[in-house]
């Protein structure tokens, strides 16, 4: 703060004090306190030195008082009530704007309610405060009627403005007295201060929000938000220069962790004074109390945060306290369905704390476009929770058990509507605002050792790690579960889950290998103590032997799966996932069995079960020699509706036209790298694990990555960008891609290979483990589908079309 802000700050703060003062002492206050600024001026002083003492003074609220005065003059409004959190500034506020000259020919009695207990008390109170002494004492014994009576008559014919602070306590008591005196006296106006209403027809409610922490749009970069400024000028005249140079980054912090509420930051004014800026963010953050009001004069209710919060109406019942510590834990705005699902209880239940919150400041509500409830929570309420949770370990405990309960349902509720395409967007929301609670609570689960369902919440949530870029770092958590002692039962059991999530996550992303090792490791370890995970174990291993050509392997583990199919829609994938098997282990591309496969896949009811087919089956024509049908299956799953929330069903589809162009030959080399690059931008974008398996590694060249078609790559920006380009790429033809090696069966193209090599056929016998006679007419068979009337030739031919699709 400069010195003429200052200077300022000190003239400002005698404007109240200098009003109540007879006309002529203002005068020579004025011009002393004038002279004075002229003399620190003149002599050339360092002005913050000479008024560096603590000054009161209402910041920030010029355009609340102004709002305040602009509602007094109204005509129609008789009763005002100022209404907001504890600690926000009413009273004072009431006070500032009835300190102008225009209200000093009016009488303002303004009666202190902040002791008085009943409605009794309440008018005894205020009738000695604005009646003659003798005229209270006279009804020293009277009922309610005779007092209200007595302070109609005395107040009735003249203009009153009667505020009545701090009435929280007996707002409910009063308010029909408070509806019978305007009615008796015509000219009175009542103005209250209550953190709720005293819920009367007539009322008019002016709610005081806490001060801004941080600067508006529009503001000037070097002007201070009032928070700040409030909490700088409430730093004690000791303090002060020890306190000059702190960061305006680390005040904005605490004045945002305290919600700008005043009382808040003059308590934290106070801590930084005595224990610095950075311990007292600490003791904030961490719930522990900040130190207590060092003056005399402050009234106990202000002494800390929960005198404060505390003092008030007495009829908020535990239940409601409970549900406001649960929200209190969240970073998230709630709707009233969020509260619900995180609660698990009746809506009417729910509904009534939530009413009684608001209705006592605790939390605050604005309503949408669609008429639904949202409820934030202050920095001042959310810090009051935190004292209490650290002050009561047993009720800590509680609430975090609650609130991890509570959020294991929002995952599930966003999983099951994840699978709902019409749903889709309203998880998308729900994800929004509770991802950074869940990924706080899978940490927490960890650390606490409670791994069981922080597994289970990682892998509900699949989806949302691929959409969010967050599959990875899900990854490193999962694994991090892993380094257990496996030798306990419930350790075994745990590893086994562990590696089930990670190998389909494997599976799913392309890397075959490791989810075959994952997976291996996971049903060696099982055992039957969760339904359907045997199973499904079996039909994920599977698909993995599949994908890196292991076939004998992948037959056990479908007839495994067949063992036990829960569901009419696992039997048909494991007829398919067979009919897959069937196709990989013939080489001929004529078969026609891939059709059927392609159309059984897209009569799957399940959208990821259909995509997950197709690319099997196209994968699975590949290594048939059938790039251009593995082509057009690509493009079939390519072809699905809403992209983007199949990422790496997509991916998996892009990279496989990738390799069937690479098969096809050199001519594709715009369509292979384009299409790669698109991959690879895919998945960086969202911190997707590079596939490790060859189909998909297909190595780039010095040559390859410096090719002119490279340069206009920076077109893919998305994925939606990147399928239209696969799409509008050429098809393969039949005709350039069908050779006579693809027409040789399995083992027949096994000994064409070893004949290249330059095997006998004696040797070829050894090597695969067949009779010598068997090897002779295999290779008659091959020569004559390969046309070649000698083993020279059949090497020729086959090392020709090795080189060809290197």
């Amino acid at each position: 703060m400069t010195d003429a802000n200052y200077v300022d700050l000190f003239h400002n703060s005698f404007g109240c004090v200098l009003n109540s003062l007879p006309h002529r002492q203002r005068r020579l206050s004025r011009a002393r306190a004038g002279s004075a600024r002229q003399h620190f001026t003149r002599s050339g002083e360092k002005l913050s030195d000479v008024f560096s003492y603590r000054v009161s003074t209402l910041t920030g609220r010029h355009a609340e008082v102004a709002e305040l005065r602009r509602l007094l003059h109204e005509p129609g409004i008789r009763l005002l009530t100022v209404t907001g959190l504890a600690g926000v500034g009413k009273s004072r506020l009431v006070t500032e704007a009835l300190a102008t000259p225009e209200y000093h020919e009016i009488h303002t009695p303004t009666v202190d309610l902040s002791e008085v207990s009943s409605a009794m008390d309440t008018w005894r109170t205020v009738l000695a405060a604005t009646a003659h002494p003798a005229a209270a004492s006279r009804l020293g014994g009277a009922e309610t009627r005779e007092v209200l009576a007595a302070l109609a008559a005395d107040i009735i014919g003249e203009p009153v403005i009667l505020v009545l602070d701090n009435c929280d306590r007996v707002a409910a008591e009063i308010a029909a007295d408070v509806s019978e005196l305007l009615a008796r006296c015509p000219q009175l106006v009542i103005v209250a201060t209550s953190r709720h209403a005293l819920a009367l027809y007539q009322e008019c409610l002016l709610q005081v929000a806490p001060l801004a922490w941080h600067s508006a749009p529009g503001d000037c970069p070097s002007k201070t938000p009032p928070a700040i400024r409030l909490l700088r000028n409430s730093i004690g005249t000791r303090h002060r220069s020890a306190t000059g140079c702190l960061d305006a980054a680390l005040l904005g912090e605490i004045a945002a962790e305290l919600g700008g509420v005043p009382m808040a930051l003059e308590l934290a004014a106070s801590s930084i004074g005595r224990i610095g800026a950075r311990r007292t963010l600490d003791r904030i953050i961490s719930g522990q109390p900040l130190l207590p009001a060092p003056f005399v004069d402050t009234p106990l209710r202000h002494r800390t945060i929960r005198d404060c919060v505390e003092w008030g109406p007495r009829h908020l019942d535990d239940a409601a306290t409970e549900l406001l510590l649960h929200i209190s834990l969240s970073s998230a705005v709630a709707d009233l369905e969020d509260v619900l699902l995180l609660s698990g209880e009746h809506s009417e239940l729910i509904e009534e704390r939530l009413a009684m919150l608001v209705d006592h400041s605790l939390l605050d509500h604005t309503a949408d476009g669609d008429g639904h409830y949202r409820y934030t929570m202050s920095g001042l309420t959310r810090t009051y929770c935190r004292q209490l949770l650290h002050a009561d370990p047993e009720r800590r405990e509680r609430t975090r058990l609650f609130r991890e309960q509570g959020l294991y349902r929002v995952a599930a509720s966003i999983a099951r509507m994840l699978e709902d395409p019409e749903r889709r967007p309203a998880a998308t929301v729900l994800i929004d605002r509770w991802l950074t609670d869940l990924r706080a609570t899978i940490d927490q689960l960890i650390a606490r050792d409670a791994p069981g369902r922080a597994v289970r919440m990682l892998s509900l949530l699949e989806d949302v790690w691929v959409e969010r870029g967050l599959l990875t770092a899900a990854e490193a958590s999962v694994a991090s579960i892993l380094h257990v002692d496996d030798s306990r039962a419930e350790d075994i059991a745990l590893g086994v889950r562990c590696r089930a999530v990670l190998g389909r996550w494997a599976l799913r992303s392309g890397r075959f290998r490791d989810a075959v090792a994952l997976l291996e490791q996971a049903a060696a370890d099982f055992h039957e103590d969760e339904p359907g995970l045997g199973h499904r174990l079996a039909r994920q291993l599977a698909a993995a032997y599949h994908e890196t050509g292991d076939h004998e392997q992948a037959r056990a583990q479908l007839a495994r799966a067949r063992r036990e199919p829960p569901t009419a829609d696992s039997r048909t994938l494991i007829d398919i996932a067979e009919a897959l098997t069937e196709l990989a282990e013939t080489s001929s591309a004529g078969h026609e069995n891939w059709s059927d496969i392609r159309d059984r896949a897209m009569a799957l009811p399940h959208r990821q079960d259909r995509l997950t087919v197709l690319n099997m089956l196209g994968r699975t024509l590949l290594r048939v020699n059938a790039p251009h049908r593995a082509l057009e299956t690509f493009h079939e799953a390519l072809r699905t509706p809403r992209p983007a929330e199949h990422l790496l069903e997509m991916i998996g589809a892009l990279e496989g036209c990738v390799s069937a162009y690479h098969a096809a030959g050199t001519e594709y080399s715009e369509q292979i790298h384009r299409l790669r690059a698109a991959a690879r931008w895919i998945r960086d974008a969202y911190a997707l694990p590079q596939p490790a398996d060859p189909m998909f590694g297909i190595s780039e060249s010095r040559s390859e990555t410096d090719d002119p078609a490279m340069t206009a790559l920076d077109s893919v920006h998305d994925i939606d960008t990147a399928i239209a380009y696969a799409l509008s790429a050429p098809l393969l033809s039949a005709a350039d891609i069908d050779s006579p090696v693809s027409r040789l069966t399995k083992r027949q193209l096994e000994i064409a290979h070893l004949v290249a090599e330059g095997m006998t056929n004696r040797m070829i016998a050894t090597r695969l483990g067949i009779a010598e006679w068997t090897v002779v007419n295999h290779l008659r068979q091959v020569m004559t589908k390969l046309d070649c009337p000698s083993r020279t030739h059949v090497a020729l031919v086959i090392e020709r079309e090795t080189q060809q699709s290197a």
